[in-house]
């Protein structure tokens, strides 16, 4: 019998110790996730940036949107000749998170969310670069247009939302929501100081 006794006791006792030990890895993995910080790009301000002020004074890392920033040149072309255009490049464990362009005067004049923010920056709308491009073409109405890179893009106000054209079943400007491939995607949001600035 007290074999018996015993061999209940240590069950019962492995099962509660095995019981604990999955809330404490339940709890675990919820304090992660709700550590994981998300921001919002409203009114062209993404964390200490801000569309509109200078770039001047920027830390060089913000917890849990960007650990570094780098200054890059881009060659610009058009009928009137080449330009070239300085903008900032926001990166976070190595991934491009965002970037900031940035005028003549060094105030900013845009900001466009890359594919690796997608986890962590939303628009007041929910959108987000990844979102699908079928679900935004139905959300929001707007009027669609091609980029000369080839991506096609539609602007609401500041933001510009733009899917490859390689994400339509052809390479018509989208006029209903069967031209997106199933599968296709926001590839990045723009919020710039102009409207209609594409």
């Amino acid at each position: 019998m007290k074999k018996y006794l015993l061999l209940f006791a240590l069950l019962t006792g492995a099962a509660l110790l095995n019981a604990q030990t999955q809330r404490t890895q339940v709890q675990q993995r919820s304090t992660t996730q709700s550590t994981v910080k998300t921001f919002t790009l409203s009114n062209g301000k993404l964390g200490p940036v801000q569309v509109g002020a200078r770039f001047d004074n920027i830390p060089a890392t913000y917890a849990g949107l960007y650990d570094k920033y780098t200054k890059k040149t881009q060659t610009m072309e058009d009928m009137d000749g080449e330009w070239t255009m300085v903008y900032y490049q926001f990166t976070k464990a190595g991934k491009n998170i965002f970037r900031v362009d940035i005028d003549d005067s060094r105030l900013i004049s845009s900001i466009t969310l890359q594919a690796g923010s997608a986890s962590i920056v939303k628009t007041p709308d929910g959108f987000y670069v990844g979102y699908p491009a079928r679900n935004l073409f139905t959300k929001k109405r707007m009027e669609w247009n091609t980029y000369y890179d080839g991506d096609v893009f539609g602007i609401s106000g500041h933001y510009t939302f733009r899917v490859s054209s390689n994400d339509l079943i052809n390479t018509d400007v989208p006029q209903n929501v069967n031209q997106f491939k199933s599968t296709a995607k926001v590839n990045s949001i723009i919020y710039s100081s102009m409207v209609d600035a594409y």
